[in-house]
């Protein structure tokens, strides 16, 4: 699925499901956002991160 980051206030990001319109996460800075997106993204690819 694709997603976006919005800037909401001076430290806020929202991660937003594009298919959907929800806001699927929220994260303090704009990198913790990209990092939580990739995350997602390979998720849902079957990815398993490692800790």
């Amino acid at each position: 699925m694709p997603y976006k980051i919005e800037q909401t206030g001076p430290n806020e990001w929202v991660i937003r499901n594009l298919n959907t319109g929800k806001v699927v996460g929220h994260s303090k800075s704009k990198k913790d956002a990209e990092a939580s997106v990739r995350a997602r993204l390979a998720g849902e690819h079957g990815v398993q991160l490692k800790k």
